[in-house]
């Protein structure tokens, strides 16, 4: 990580241990999927887009009550998301080989 990355962040959140665990928990959800708030550079880890996003302001800390909210809304879209695709028949045949293919390349013996 860019140390110049490190003290922007700490010029705008002064908390190192807040500002770690903003980061952390941050750089999760770009690690999952979620779109970043900065533009990307080639080969930026999400820790340090994290980082950017803080020392520009567009990621501010959230209260216990506020992460509680947030995660039962999460909890919530991803049942509704999966009953939808249960309804629609989007969630594949159990008895596929698409499924083992992804979880073992071809040609590699499974362990029983």
């Amino acid at each position: 990580m860019k140390l110049k990355t490190m003290e922007n962040a700490l010029e705008t959140y002064p908390n190192r241990f807040k500002l770690t665990m903003m980061a952390v928990a941050r750089a999760k959800e770009i690690n999952d999927g979620e779109s970043t708030l900065v533009p990307v550079e080639d080969q930026a880890k999400p820790v340090v887009l994290a980082l950017k996003e803080i020392a520009e302001g567009m990621i501010v800390p959230a209260t216990h009550d506020e992460m509680i909210k947030i995660r039962e809304a999460k909890r919530t879209l991803r049942e509704r998301a999966l009953r939808i695709a249960e309804e629609e028949g989007l969630q594949g045949d159990e008895d596929s080989d698409d499924s083992y293919a992804s979880a073992h390349p071809k040609g590699d013996p499974v362990e029983s």
